[in-house]
């Protein structure tokens, strides 16, 4: 029997405004809404400078999860089991900055508001690739491991070779991940 399980869940990290504008949000683990993320920090990597036409991603993950913020602009999530369930999401830090015909083609659209800086908790086993990027998007990705090389799978024919063996999978190892 063939599991379905989700391929990322959205995770929500309130603003907390002081003066001079800045924003505060607060990325450490634990439960409640001040402790958002589902583990210790391992990486952190941040990312600018992609025309609208590139490709960044690409890959997929052992053991690797990562949280997709997106601090300025957006770009479309292309996320892929290998087993035929797929799903394209508009990660979008200003619509403002946003196109608005990118939004039109992905199923769901992710934007950051007033009170909250929305992410992508993306899972370990999933193919993912980002294109469709607005002008001057900026991203910031926390992982909850080192870079690591073993972790990596970078071409798809072996993704989709070891996809067929994970149908025991059922998302993140992260306590409380599950449903997106």
């Amino acid at each position: 029997m063939l599991v379905t399980r989700p391929l990322y869940r959205v995770l929500t990290f309130p603003r907390r405004r002081s003066r001079g504008g800045a924003s505060l949000v607060q990325f450490q683990p634990g439960a409640g809404p001040d402790n958002a993320l589902p583990f210790r920090i391992g990486k952190v990597l941040w990312t600018s400078g992609m025309d609208a036409s590139d490709h960044r991603g690409g890959h997929a993950h052992f053991e690797t999860e990562e949280i997709l913020v997106c601090l300025r602009g957006g770009c479309t999530v292309i996320l892929d089991d290998g087993k035929g369930a797929e799903d394209k999401v508009r990660l979008v830090g200003d619509r403002s900055t946003d196109s608005g015909s990118a939004e039109e083609r992905a199923s769901r659209v992710v934007a950051n508001d007033g009170e909250s800086i929305h992410a992508l908790l993306l899972f370990p086993h999933i193919w993912r690739t980002l294109t469709e990027f607005a002008p001057d998007s900026q991203f910031l990705i926390v992982a909850n491991m080192e870079y690591d090389e073993a972790d990596y799978i970078r071409e798809r024919d072996e993704f989709d070779r070891q996809a067929r063996a994970w149908d025991h999978l059922r998302g993140s190892s992260s306590k409380g991940a599950g449903h997106a």
